[in-house]
């Protein structure tokens, strides 16, 4: 292929220059390192194209390597949540409950036994009470058969019903103290236990509280450590972008700008019957076809007019006088293009 010498050409327009593109730095070739030939442009992108294919290839397994990874660093993770959540959460709340159950069993047990001896007390009084009604009853009795007949027995027996009258006043009223003293006990266990199970409740909470905030903290802290496995390949994910992975690629690899110039050929005007000359100054002659910029139509799109009007060429004719092209190492068995009529 011939390409323009950079000295005697107009200086070329980047089809995207405001972008690192293919198009714009890779027309030229160069020398196959590992061998003595050359290596074309679109040969160098075509490899790699290849490249990414297989490195597309390799990133498939990139997912479930790091899949694998963060099972295997969650399954230690979950490991260490269950320890800390049966040593700090679970097994502090059964040994409370324990220790409630045995408190609760306690309480009622001593309440029971109060109220037990309350009811005893009380069962006490009335029969000491019924005793006392029979011994007053009797001694009625005994004063009503004294007024009726005098004797000195009916005045013993009467002497004897107040001793024993006397005797059931005095044990009803040992079983009222007993009584009372029993129920002022009973109530102020009562309410000193009711205070005490409102304590235990708020502690209960307290307790409750604390361990199951506890327990959500280490689930926090889990969650972070599951994130934290994600969160470096999301990173990297997202600083992926192909416009700068291009722009240090072609910066490392491109291979020249300047663009081929094709051959053209402009027919003078001549007479119905007369052939074109040959040689300089004749119809036929060699000259740069100017390339069009990114916007432009190809020549072959244009009208015959409009093609003649854009052609533009150097001086020069076909014995190569000047505007010699120049060919590039590596390019001289290659054939050149060859102009006929």
């Amino acid at each position: 292929m011939t390409f323009p010498h950079p000295d005697t050409m107009p200086e070329q327009q980047l089809l995207k220059p405001t972008k690192w593109s293919y198009c714009d730095y890779f027309w030229a070739d160069k020398k196959d390192p590992q061998g003595n030939g050359t290596v074309a442009g679109f040969e160098l992108l075509r490899q790699k194209q290849l490249k990414g294919k297989q490195m597309q290839k390799e990133m498939r397994k990139v997912p479930w390597a790091q899949v694998k990874k963060s099972l295997a660093d969650e399954a230690e993770v979950h490991l260490k949540f269950s320890a800390k959540l049966h040593s700090e959460v679970e097994k502090p709340l059964m040994n409370f409950r324990e220790n409630f159950k045995k408190d609760m069993n306690k309480c009622d047990h001593h309440i029971a036994d109060l109220r037990k001896q309350l009811a005893s007390r009380h069962a006490s009084v009335e029969k000491a009470r019924k005793a006392l009604t029979e011994r007053q009853r009797d001694l009625e009795m005994k004063t009503q058969q004294l007024e009726i007949k005098l004797s000195n027995k009916t005045e013993e027996d009467i002497k004897k019903a107040r001793r024993k009258s006397t005797q059931a006043g005095d044990d009803l009223m040992r079983c009222v103290d007993l009584y009372n003293q029993a129920q002022s006990k009973w109530f102020e266990e009562m309410v000193t236990t009711t205070l005490e199970l409102e304590w235990l409740e708020v502690e209960r909470v307290k307790m409750m509280r604390q361990h199951l905030c506890q327990y959500t903290q280490l689930q926090h802290e889990t969650d972070m450590f599951n994130q934290s496995t994600v969160e470096p390949v999301d990173q990297l994910l997202r600083k992926v972008d192909p416009a700068k992975d291009r722009e240090l690629w072609v910066r490392e690899h491109k291979m020249g700008n300047i663009r081929l110039w094709t051959w053209r050929s402009r027919h003078a005007c001549a007479a119905p019957g007369v052939l074109p000359r040959r040689g300089a100054g004749g119809p036929v002659e060699r000259g740069w076809w100017l390339p069009l910029g990114e916007a432009a139509l190809p020549p072959t799109l244009l009208s015959t007019e409009e093609r003649g009007e854009s052609w533009q060429f150097q001086k020069g004719d076909l014995d190569g006088s000047a505007g010699e092209s120049q060919i590039f190492p590596g390019q001289e068995d290659r054939p050149r293009p060859c102009l006929q009529d």
